[in-house]
């Protein structure tokens, strides 16, 4: 019952700090941008705070244990950026780290009741991707969204202190130094995280024409929902290799139509997600009490992938060829790092 509990505060509220840091973006960071090159600098001071920072928080949330608390901190943070709005660039660094602390917090406690699997996980990160499209594209409303915002915030950040009296933090096991790491472990470590900093840049390019139609803009994010949600689920039913490269190698064949069918990108799309819960289930266990470590570490590749398009290298992929090359190559990658790790929790069970 109370995993239940767990997994709905932190599911629902994923998705209103992502709709809510959304918001920020849309209704304040690009309003207030003078022009182009200042729009940029706070985009990529929010991005790099709200998922490369991850890395770090989550190193020092696996010591101070106290998950739940770091999330609320996280909605508090975000409030202030609100608060603060006027200073743009400031606002974007402050509501970054509050995303960062909400992602950290929530990642680390779903994953200690995972029991090792990737089913809540793949529930937890998939509610996120509806909070920013619904987020980014809120207009033509009679109401100030950004006070209605502030108040689902506050309302969050009371259900998770009213969480952590629940849990009294008991998920979880204080670590009073980061693991060390032998060779075998770092190969696999590096083809997870290489499968994550892939991803995170093939769906960074992913801009159809299609997309420009609202109902297939929303159906192309439920594909990535339904395809974090359902990775997770199958997976653990038929084993995390076998769903990976399967639905990486479906992927990259849908992805060669989807320029010219949307029923085809949404498709490809959807199976292409179905790997972001496996990828973190697998490097939290192998990391164990570190949690938050391997939660930042794949949140460091996520903002990582995206460097690249901060550049302007959009194009070079962003076609059949390209699509279905990094795609199957993605599967290779992924399925040396599973074996790998099938080999190690075989090893360290026997």
């Amino acid at each position: 019952m109370m995993n239940k509990k767990i997994m709905l505060v932190y599911s629902t509220i994923h998705f209103i700090v992502d709709f809510s840091c959304a918001i920020f973006v849309t209704n304040i960071v690009i309003p207030q941008s003078t022009d182009s090159f200042s729009l940029f600098l706070a985009i990529v001071i929010y991005n790099f705070f709200a998922f490369a920072i991850q890395l770090p928080i989550g190193i020092l949330a696996d010591k101070i244990n106290k998950n739940a608390l770091c999330s609320a901190l996280g909605c508090i943070l975000v409030i202030l950026a609100f608060g603060i709005s006027k200073f743009s660039i400031i606002a974007c660094l402050i509501a970054g780290i509050g995303n960062a602390m909400f992602h950290i917090g929530g990642g680390i406690d779903v994953l200690n009741i995972s029991n090792q699997k990737a089913t809540l996980s793949g529930i937890f990160v998939s509610t996120g991707a509806l909070g920013i499209f619904l987020g980014s594209n809120i207009t033509n409303i009679d109401f100030n969204i950004n006070y209605f915002t502030i108040i689902i915030l506050l309302l969050s950040t009371i259900a998770l202190i009213w969480l952590y009296t629940q849990i009294n933090n008991k998920l979880n096991n204080k670590v009073a130094s980061v693991p060390n790491i032998n060779k075998k472990e770092f190969i696999v470590i590096f083809c997870l995280t290489l499968t994550v900093y892939i991803r995170s840049y093939v769906g960074s390019i992913l801009s159809f024409n299609w997309k420009s139609n609202y109902i297939l803009a929303l159906l192309f994010v439920f594909g990535v929902i339904l395809g974090k949600m359902f990775g997770g689920i199958l997976g653990d039913k038929f084993g995390f290799i076998k769903i990976s490269v399967f639905s990486l190698i479906l992927s990259a064949i849908l992805f060669t139509g989807s320029f010219y069918s949307s029923i085809c990108g949404i498709l490809a799309v959807l199976l292409f997600n179905m790997t972001m819960p496996i990828t973190l289930t697998s490097l939290a266990n192998i990391f164990n009490n570190n949690k938050g470590l391997a939660f930042g570490l794949l949140t460091f590749a996520l903002f990582s992938g995206v460097i690249p398009v901060f550049l302007g290298y959009t194009e070079v992929l962003f076609n059949p060829i390209g699509l279905f090359t990094i795609t199957i190559i993605s599967a290779i990658i992924l399925f040396i790092g599973l074996k790998g790790y099938n080999e190690l929790m075989e090893k360290k069970y026997d």
